[in-house]
């Protein structure tokens, strides 16, 4: 009886330590929508669990090379399209893969997923 326990305990210990890795966020996609000039940049990301879409995702908007520390945020990137041409032209949107990540940090010492788009105005 006591192999019984033993046994069962082992598995259900097993189980919790193979499911507590936690929520991974395992792709973002950029939608990019025009108002006139102004191009706008919504990211949204696909988790290992649910809710599995989230839109908008808190990201990290920047340009090439990305920047050295992050600070996510729930807002759209909002870029003008002028008659000199747009700027900057590669939108990048980053997230930590760690749903319980900090908001802020090193973008060189988090694992961050990435996203990117080319910036098309009219």
């Amino acid at each position: 009886m006591r192999k019984s326990w033993a046994l069962l305990l082992l598995g259900v210990t097993s189980l919790t330590i193979s499911c507590g890795s936690g929520r991974r966020l395992q792709s973002i996609s950029i939608t990019q929508t025009m108002t006139g000039q102004q191009a706008q940049f919504v990211a949204t990301g696909t988790f290992s669990s649910a809710p599995t879409t989230v839109s908008p995702l808190p990201v990290f908007w920047t340009g090439a090379p990305p920047a050295p520390r992050y600070s996510l945020s729930p807002q759209p990137m909002v870029v003008q399209c002028t008659v000199s041409g747009p700027s900057p032209d590669l939108i990048i949107a980053m997230a930590p893969a760690n749903s319980s990540a900090p908001s802020t940090g090193s973008t060189s010492s988090t694992k961050m997923l990435t996203a990117s788009a080319r910036l098309v105005c009219p």
